[in-house]
């Protein structure tokens, strides 16, 4: 063994677990994966990076994951990524908690057999039982990342099985009791966990944000998009998972109403056409309803790895997102906002709550209820007649983030929290 093998086995570890993380190469979030990378840097720790070989957006096992394989090992910029074998799943509840459980049944026996490890970062979405119950046991910190709220979410949008929300529930107390820190990446989902279990210490906001080099214009290469129908028009952008909670439908009927009322046409004579990029349960219905709804001016395309989406948001004029009207999505962020505003993109939000409150302190874009599909069209009529409000609009969410989202100034907060958590014991 070398000396720096050698010295890598007496380094302490923290474990960064996110069940749907993945590298950035793939679709979906890369998050954990730049915190990883982040936490290396520093050369203090010695870090690995543990997510799902099942990919939530692709519904493909990881290609380092062939026939008998239980896990894969890569070691990248300085850190080991862990990809972990579980169960496939596609539309099915009931497959998708089994591959849940397994991930998590698998990650509490590699830290109740694992040496060194001084912190594990784990983050929820989903809620997990038996990971904790291993760390307890271990006595080693743990710092919960709330990305999410189970059941709670769930419960808004519609789930009744009182089985699984109890489960969800003493799981969620469980974690949060447990936890040695809170971390969320937003005020309402920390203020929530804050209330929930009458905490008011080691809670820490950590916002999702994003790594500006990698949304400087210079770093961009477009994506080609030379050969797509809607390459020339003018681009109105969704990028991001197809799910019921992100109500697309709603969006289409908007469309619909908007097309009626302007006979698909901007300004400089350019056919407006609306592109959603992405995947999710709901995309094979909203296809159907598109057709159903003659919408010729909208475009669905296939998700694209972590890496090209700042290539492909490059060549929106205007982006966009939505989520259902439930109080409690009142308290998300979507990492979304981030995106739009450091590429300098206006954006067109159907979120309310916080999310609204951040695009009106940024002037950064403007929030429409696509619940009210003839209103939402109007004022999108509105928005898009007035050319000097939208590059100003863009203008200030960059600054905005430059200010509150650049994910090197996140990371460095949570590193020298979660370090001190260390060294507070020592």
């Amino acid at each position: 063994m070398t000396i720096q093998g050698r010295e890598n086995r007496k380094m302490k570890k923290i474990i960064i677990i996110n069940h749907y993380g993945v590298t950035p190469d793939l679709p979906g979030a890369t998050r954990h994966y730049e915190i990883s990378k982040y936490f290396s840097s520093k050369k203090e720790y010695q870090i690995e990076f543990w997510n799902c070989g099942y990919n939530h957006y692709t519904a493909e096992f990881h290609e380092s994951l062939k026939k008998f394989k239980l896990q894969s090992k890569e070691n990248t910029e300085g850190f080991t990524t862990v990809r972990i074998k579980s169960t496939p799943y596609r539309n099915s509840k009931i497959a998708r908690q089994l591959n849940i459980t397994i991930f998590d049944l698998f990650t509490s026996f590699k830290i109740l057999f694992s040496r060194n490890i001084s912190l594990v970062i784990l983050s929820t979405p989903p809620v997990t039982f038996f990971t904790v119950l291993a760390l307890r046991v271990r006595n080693i910190f743990l710092v919960s990342d709330v990305e999410d709220l189970w059941p709670l979410f769930l419960i808004d949008m519609g789930l009744k099985n009182k089985l699984v929300i109890n489960y969800m529930e003493k799981a969620s107390n469980f974690l949060f009791r447990t936890s040695s820190a809170i971390s969320a990446v937003s005020k309402g989902m920390l203020n929530y966990v804050r209330n929930k279990i009458h905490r008011t210490e080691k809670l820490w906001l950590s916002p999702l944000g994003v790594n500006l080099e990698e949304y400087d214009y210079n770093n961009i290469e477009y994506a080609s998009i030379h050969t797509k129908k809607w390459g020339k028009d003018f681009i109105i952008m969704y990028l991001g998972a197809h799910g019921r909670a992100n109500d697309l439908s709603s969006v289409l009927k908007t469309i619909k109403e908007y097309n009626k009322l302007t006979g698909n046409y901007d300004n400089n004579i350019r056919n407006v056409s609306f592109v959603f990029i992405g995947d999710g349960d709901q995309k094979e219905q909203l296809i159907l309803e598109k057709e159903e709804l003659k919408l010729d001016n909208v475009y669905f395309e296939n998700p694209v790895p972590g890496s090209e989406v700042p290539n492909y948001l490059m060549h929106a004029d205007i982006c966009l997102t939505n989520l259902q009207q439930i109080d409690s999505f009142k308290l998300v962020r979507p990492n979304k906002l981030f995106q739009y505003m450091a590429l300098g993109k206006p954006i067109i939000s159907g979120i309310w709550g916080e999310s609204k409150d951040i695009i009106e302190i940024a002037k950064s874009g403007k929030y429409v209820n696509f619940a009210s599909p003839v209103t939402a069209a109007k004022e999108i009529n509105l928005i898009l007649n007035n050319t000097e409000k939208l590059q100003q609009m863009g203008k200030n969410g960059r600054r905005y983030v430059e200010k509150y989202g650049d994910r090197k100034a996140i990371f460095s907060e949570l590193y020298n929290n979660t370090v001190q958590l260390i060294n507070d014991k020592k």
